[in-house]
């Protein structure tokens, strides 16, 4: 008569290290495993092929820790058993990242090994959210919006994008990251990220409709969604025609009803040759916003008034 269990493979069912970790923390490894109804002889836990920590229930004394540089594990913290073999490591530094691997092994007259190995990177995460600069909270057609977006000092360095109400910002409106680097007391590379976005507001939907948009910097360390920072804004963009004070700086000099009615045509773009034929003013202000359509692409052709309208 065999035992079905003893038949059965040693199977580690969980290895769980933490991916990334601020330096501050305290990085816990748990590892669990299933051996039927074989005799554990021992877990070992190693950093880059380097043993650190072993539970051996059959061998006095049943835990023993062994020096590695960048391993420190917290006194009373280890935990391990005929199922599980966790351990908590403290005091991290620039030398605690690295590999580690679990491996458990049954006791004669097999003396199977199974293991596995997680990669943990140590490094110093940005507590605060990206600050974002630059902001005027109303813009106007063909105005240029250029905001900084600027992260503090982390390790790894982080990755910025911009997203334009919840879309990914395109490439023609993003100038290239830069990294500052420093290097902290504690061995740390760190670095600042920048990331700058210019937006020319030349849509002619600006003309006749106002809109808010929101403007989002997100600031990613390995694509890891625990450690992810943003910051919003919104900034409204104000339609021409509904703002008095752009048409007077266009104009050269204060609204007029007649200025107001030919404006009214440029933005309903009616074709200014006939529009400026019903308008009361004179042949400068005409040719004035003549120009200004002939720029906004709102006529084709560049028109020129000779003699009074």
């Amino acid at each position: 008569f065999t035992d079905i269990h003893l038949n059965q493979a040693l199977y580690l069912s969980n290895l769980s290290v933490p991916r990334i970790i601020d330096a501050t923390q305290k990085a816990k490894l748990f590892c669990s495993y299933e051996i039927g109804n074989r005799t554990l002889n021992s877990v070992k836990w190693y950093k880059d092929g380097q043993e650190f920590f072993r539970y051996s229930p059959l061998t006095p004394p049943t835990t023993n820790w062994f020096p590695v540089k960048g391993v420190t594990i917290a006194d009373g913290s280890s935990h391990c058993n005929q199922f599980i073999c966790n351990v908590e490591l403290e005091k991290l530094s620039v030398h605690s990242s690295g590999s580690y691997r679990c491996e458990v092994s049954g006791d004669a007259p097999e003396f199977k090994l199974i293991d596995k190995t997680a990669n943990m990177t140590v490094g110093v995460l940005p507590k605060f959210d990206p600050f974002i600069s630059g902001l005027q909270h109303t813009y106007r057609y063909g105005d240029l919006i250029m905001l900084n977006c600027s992260s503090e000092w982390s390790n790894p360095p982080a990755t910025l994008t911009w997203y334009i109400n919840n879309k990914t910002a395109p490439l023609t409106t993003i100038q290239p990251q830069i990294n500052e680097i420093t290097r902290s007391t504690d061995g740390f590379l760190l670095y600042a990220s920048n990331l700058q976005l210019r937006i020319h507001i030349d849509d002619p939907r600006f003309i006749a409709k106002s809109e808010v948009f929101e403007l989002k910097c997100v600031a990613d360390i390995m694509a890891i969604a625990s450690v992810r920072r943003e910051s919003k804004i919104t900034a409204t963009i104000l339609a021409l025609q509904d703002t008095a004070s752009h048409k007077q700086r266009l104009m050269g000099q204060s609204s007029t009803s007649g200025g107001d009615s030919l404006l009214r045509c440029l933005s309903e773009r009616t074709v200014f040759n006939l529009c400026a034929n019903h308008v009361d003013v004179g042949v400068f202000m005409a040719n004035r916003l003549l120009e200004l359509a002939a720029a906004f692409g709102l006529i084709q052709n560049k028109l020129t008034f000779k003699g009074n309208v």
